[in-house]
């Protein structure tokens, strides 16, 4: 598949088949997101691999519950998007048999830029190789969690960016048809 092909025909996946993913296929794809540019400031990003539908399942309803009691209160910026931890059926990492957390070093004021990137390489790549992927952003208040971060060993020196799932869809959202955007010449 090239890549404007990818471009134009991912989606995002909120439904997979339980079955798992190959390792060999996931290193593969984080072979794929390694190759976008890192700002040279700390070096580059690290990757963890969470696998297993009910572990991530649980891992979810833990992301729920830490996100309920420690959401901000404050009216704001910070307190928008949260409305999803009080709906019972909403499902943080939404069944995936595979979830992957995108972290750069803390002291680089880049790495959040630096994980985008990256994360946008993997989505293309598990596309390409008849994945589906979906950019959680749910769980990031609890993957930033001390005691998250030491369960799952992220390093001090690190900090946890993006979320994504993994998996075989079992089933694929239809297109949207999209205007072309409005481009200012500057």
């Amino acid at each position: 598949m090239d890549t404007v092909t990818a471009i134009h025909t991912r989606r995002s996946i909120r439904d997979y088949e339980k079955r798992a993913v190959a390792r060999e296929s996931i290193a593969d794809i984080l072979w794929d997101a390694a190759q976008a540019p890192t700002t040279p400031v700390s070096g580059p990003f690290l990757f963890h691999v969470i696998e297993g539908v009910a572990r991530i399942a649980d891992f979810g309803d833990h992301a729920k519950q830490y996100a309920r009691e420690h959401r901000p209160n404050a009216v704001g910026y910070g307190a928008v998007g949260y409305s999803w931890a009080d709906r019972s059926d909403f499902k943080v990492f939404l069944d995936a048999p595979v979830v992957i957390v995108i972290s750069g070093h803390a002291d680089n004021s880049q790495s959040i830029e630096d994980c985008t990137r990256a994360g946008q390489n993997l989505v293309l790549s598990a596309h390409a190789r008849g994945l589906g992927t979906c950019w959680v952003g749910a769980p990031m208040l609890w993957l930033r969690s001390p005691q998250t971060r030491k369960q799952l060993g992220i390093a001090e020196t690190f900090e946890p960016f993006a979320a994504f799932t993994l998996g075989y869809a079992a089933s694929v959202p239809p297109s949207h048809s999209r205007e072309r955007p409005q481009i200012v010449w500057a």
